[in-house]
């Protein structure tokens, strides 16, 4: 009888043994550390939502700018008529409690040549779709100088780099190329993939 209640226990502690064993291994196989984004960068919002050109890496626009969405064949053509054409900058990461500064560059156009959309219904004055030659657009005649600073407020994720259009007369057939590109020299990074815009206003 004694030998019996022996093998007993020894049946129930060797499976006791086995069972906290496998207990610990399997704890010790799913157990997955949380996967957290903790970098913060910046992109153009319109950048993420357009298309980008053909053979380019960023998207080119002839129209106006929504935030949140791509432009679409109903916005307003950018025109050289005095207005001003905002720039979302997005924050990706966690929101700050102080303002951060990105900084951008324009850069030159990579086209001579694109195909312009017809302003829409009720855009005055109107123009009829046309393929226009491009140059570069010129601080002081086409837009007003850029400062090259953009500040994402204290408590928000959008700032906005404001481009003040202006009219230097028409010119027949022609467009112009104003580029800008989230650089190094802020305290937020820019993503890779979304760091540069170009902007065709049309100066028919």
């Amino acid at each position: 009888m004694q030998v019996t209640k022996t093998n007993i226990i020894m049946k129930k502690n060797k499976i006791l043994i086995i069972t906290f064993i496998a207990v610990c291994f399997l704890s010790a196989c799913i157990k997955n550390d949380p996967v957290i984004f903790k970098d913060t960068q910046v992109e153009i919002d319109a950048a993420s939502y357009n298309a980008n050109a053909a053979g380019l890496t960023y998207p080119i626009i002839p129209r106006n700018l929504p935030a949140g969405r791509a432009a679409g064949t109903g916005d307003s053509t950018l025109r050289r008529w005095p207005h001003t054409v905002r720039v979302r900058v997005n924050l990706i990461g966690a929101v700050s409690n102080v303002d951060r500064s990105i900084t951008y560059e324009t850069f030159a156009s990579p086209i001579t040549t694109i195909a312009f959309p017809a302003t829409i219904t009720g855009q005055t004055p109107a123009a009829p779709a046309a393929t226009l030659a491009v140059s570069d657009a010129v601080a002081g005649t086409h837009y007003v100088a850029l400062s090259g600073t953009v500040i994402i407020p204290a408590g928000s994720s959008f700032g906005f780099i404001d481009v003040q259009i202006l009219n230097p007369g028409p010119s027949a057939g022609q467009a112009r190329f104003l580029g800008i590109k989230l650089n190094t020299g802020g305290t937020v990074k820019p993503a890779t993939n979304y760091s540069q815009i170009g902007l065709v206003i049309d100066q028919r």
